[in-house]
Order: C-alpha cells, then structure tokens, then sequence
C-alpha cells in the first residue's frame, strides 16, 4: 500500500508541476505580448503618428481582417483613417500610409534611394522577376533586357498585331451578337489582352479569343490568383517558409492558388517556347531577350524556373490591368451620355467611313480621346492600393518629423488619383474635361496609375496602344449601351488588382 500511495503522490506532483510549467510559460508569453504591445503604442518610433491602434500593435492580423476577412477592403479602411487623421497615417508597426501628392513625387523621383519594401513584393509577386526584383541593380538589368520588346518604338511596329487582333475580336463578338443580346465584354477584353501581350511574350499568341465564350485555364486560373492575393501578406512567416522549399514541396504543404497558376503558366510556356525557338529571331520576343546573355551588360540568362517565373508576372501585368482599363472605361463612357456623344462625334470626324479600319497612327492624335482614355486611368487605375517604398540609410523627414531608416511608406493610385489639391473639387467625378484645360499638362506627373521613375510601369506604351484602338474602334463602330449591369455590378475591391 505505501509503494502505491507514493506512486499516486509522485503522479499528482508531477502533474501539478507540469501545469504550474505550462501555466508559467504561458504566463510568461502573455507578459510579452503586453509589453510588445505597450511600447509599439507608446514608444515605437511611429508612435506619433495617429493610425490604427490594432495596426500598430499586428500588422498582420490587420491585414488578415481587412483584406482576407473581408475582402480586399483595407484601401477603403485606410482613406476613412486619411478622412480622420490627415494625410499620413499609421497603418502597421513599422509602417505608414501617406496620402499626399508632394511626398510621391518626392520618393518616386528618378535617383531616389526609396526601394521596394521585400516582403511586401515577396508576399505578392515572385522574387527576381521584373516585378517582384527589389535588388535596384538586378532591376535595372532586367529591366535592360525587357524594355526593347515593350518601348514605345517596339509597339509602334506593333500596332498593326494589337489592330488586328482586336479586329478578330470584333469578328467574334458581331458572331456572338447575333445569337444573344448581349455580350460579356468581360471576357472579351481579357482574351484579348492575353492574346496581345502572349504575342510579345513568347512570340505566338494563346489563342484564347478562338476559346468558346473566351473560357481559357489561363483566365480562370489567374482570377484565383487574384482573389487570393493577399493571403500570403496576412500569413507572412508560412509565405517565407513556402519561398525556402522546392516548388514541388511547397505546392503540396502550401496549395495556394499561385501554384495552380504558376503549372498552367509553365505548360504555355512550354508550348509556346517549343513553337517560337529556332524557327526565328524577334528583338520584341520577351523570351527570346531573356535567353540571350547579350542583351545587357551583367544579364544572366535565367534558368527554366525563373524564365517560367518571368513569364508568368509578364503575362499578369499585361493582362489584367490593361483589360479592367477597358471594362471600367467603357461602363463610364456608356453612363455619361455626353462624354459618350463627343467622343462619337471626334471618331466620325477622323474615321468617315465606319468600315474604315482604325489605325493606331490615326487616333493617338485625338485630343478628346487622349483626354477620356488618361480619365479613365485616373479614374480606375487598375492597381489602386500600396505599393510601399523603404526609408533609407540617414531617414527621411516627413512635416518635420524625421523618420529613421527601415520605415516603410506606402502611396496608393486610388487615393492620390482623387487628391482634391490637384484634381479639384470634382476629385471622384468621372470628367475628361479636366485634360482639356489649358494648364492640363501639368496633371500628367501626378497620375499615379504607372507608377513613376525606375519602377513605371514596363508596359505602359502597349497599354496606351491597346486603349486607343479599342475605344475608338468600339465607339466608331457599334451603338453601344450598357446591359443589366449597375454601379453595384461595377464596385470593385483591392487586390492588388481591381477584382
């Protein structure tokens, strides 16, 4: 009996001492949290700056509620916060979100030392490509390398390839018009737009308008990709994790919707490559740059994963952007019946003949047209929310206050687009007269929609191309109104993309 009592006594010592351990060390992280949370609220070097007191003390549970929990709303949540605290709030521990025109220019600046912020670019695009490089010098190269096949030189040869293209599709909507009412311009541009810039990626086109109703893998898969853009921001520890493993590891531990895109990506690539490669050599092929280790000084020729990696951000850019251009451009013409009839009067008078074919050439010269297309990218940039910059060595002073290096500063295109100090009164209203003004040259530096310095945009020639003719061959060719579609059917949210 004495030999079972101990051995209940020791058992219930050793359970005791085993929650006392757990309750010690849970204790303990609790303490920690609370004075983590303490100085981010009061000693933090952001600490002066008004904001979002949960922002403060987690970055990434903020996001997490904001643009996962409820979907890509955090844009939204972070203008009330200008509308109550001014032009600079504090959005993040380390982070702030400033609306203000002057500071833009200032951290954009050709030879600013500002520089991608890592892990945000990490967390939505793929590092070492065009887009998600935040090394200035690797950028540069890159950048080097692709500019020929996207230059406004380039895609003035081009033209006649984006004319005829959407000639095509044209071709497919009047046999698609003439069985239904309606026809789902959605799909439409974006086929469109894949065809294009595929053309100039890879050197052949997917063929995605030859689809029925325009359904491609590509075009579902990306959608996917979209909505889930800001998983990896909210969860940033499993997205460096997932960044550290193999492809083929991380897509089973980690089945994000990138993985998915990035296969259906590498099977056109694939395809394709095999299509163009030795059969000829075209300056304004992507891929074809991007093998050739002369194409800049210090390039490297990336191996298949990276090619693959490239590719894929190449397409997205010049997909989804371009293409939300023109469904949100042409909903507005359609809504605004004056901007509509003048826009139709300037297309008759420079095309006479509606079977006429537009001409890039022709139509860039239009001022009215120039005017609605630089409205529309104001007025809906198709990449609205943050793209934060990184403060330098030595800091940066921001309305007196001197920030220390390290501090990450974010602009959006949504909110300075609508900056009342430079847009006016009429900052949210749909209105192409503004361009028309006499000192409206002057508004061109401060449309955020590209970006600006050495991160604008790479394909920022083909999308003004591309908005040209699809405005002005829909305009001068169809009667066009809109079709049980709303203002409601037309909001949007932030993800990184319009969606």
């Amino acid at each position: 009996m004495r030999d079972a009592t101990s051995s209940v006594t020791m058992t219930l010592f050793l359970s005791i001492g085993y929650l006392s351990g757990n309750f010690i060390v849970g204790l303990a992280a609790f303490v920690f949290l609370l004075l983590r949370a303490f100085y981010r609220l009061y000693f933090h070097p952001l600490a002066r700056w008004n904001g979002s007191r949960i922002a403060a003390i987690d970055t990434a549970w903020y996001e997490f509620y904001w643009n996962v929990h409820l979907p890509g709303q955090l844009l939204f949540e972070i203008e009330k916060l200008h509308n109550i605290y001014g032009p600079v709030v504090r959005i993040g521990t380390n982070e702030l979100h400033v609306n203000d025109p002057s500071v833009y220019l200032d951290i954009t600046s050709v030879g600013s030392d500002f520089r991608k912020e890592p892990d945000f670019y990490h967390g939505i695009s793929l590092e070492g490509t065009s887009i998600g490089g935040t090394d200035p010098e690797k950028h540069r190269v890159r950048r080097q390398v692709l500019a020929p096949a996207f230059s406004a030189s380039t895609i003035q040869k081009l033209a006649p390839l984006v004319e005829n293209s959407f000639k095509k599709l044209c071709e497919k909507m009047d046999s698609i018009a003439s069985s239904v009412n309606a026809v789902n311009v959605k799909l439409a541009f974006k086929s469109f737009a894949l065809d294009v810039v595929s053309e100039i990626v890879f050197g052949q086109a997917f063929g995605v308008m030859e689809e029925p109703n325009f359904h491609h893998p590509y075009l579902d898969s990306l959608q996917d990709t979209i909505r889930g853009a800001w998983i990896a921001r909210a969860f940033p520890t499993l997205s460096t994790l997932s960044r550290s493993l193999p492809k083929s590891i991380s897509a089973v531990l980690f089945p994000l919707p990138i993985a998915q895109f990035s296969k259906v990506t590498i099977q056109l690539a694939d395809g394709n490559t095999q299509k163009t490669y030795g059969t000829r050599k075209k300056e304004s092929v992507a891929l074809e740059l991007l093998l050739d280790i002369d194409s800049a000084k210090g390039h490297i020729v990336p191996p298949p994963d990276k090619l693959h990696d490239e590719a894929m951000m190449l397409l997205t850019a010049g997909n989804d952007t371009t293409s939300n251009a023109m469904i949100l451009g042409l909903y507005e013409i359609c809504k605004h019946q004056d901007v509509h009839r003048r826009l139709e009067d300037e297309l008759r008078s420079a095309v006479p003949t509606p079977s006429q074919d537009i001409k890039y050439a022709t139509v860039k010269k239009l001022p009215y047209l120039t005017a609605v297309i630089k409205e529309v990218l104001r007025y809906a940039p198709s990449v609205p929310g943050r793209l934060p910059r990184v403060v330098p060595e030595g800091g940066y002073e921001l309305y007196g206050q001197q920030l220390p290096a390290g501090t990450i500063i974010h602009t959006s295109a949504y909110l300075l687009n609508r900056h009342p100090s430079i847009w006016g009164p009429d900052c949210k209203e749909f209105k192409p007269d503004r361009w028309l003004l006499p000192d409206s040259s002057t508004l061109d530096k401060y449309l955020a929609s590209f970006h600006r310095g050495a991160r604008q945009c790479l394909g920022i020639s083909l999308a003004w191309c591309e908005l040209y003719i699809v405005f002005a061959t829909l305009f001068r060719k169809y009667e066009i109104e809109v079709f049980n579609t709303s203002d409601a059917d037309m909001e949007w949210s932030d993800h990184l993309l319009l969606l």
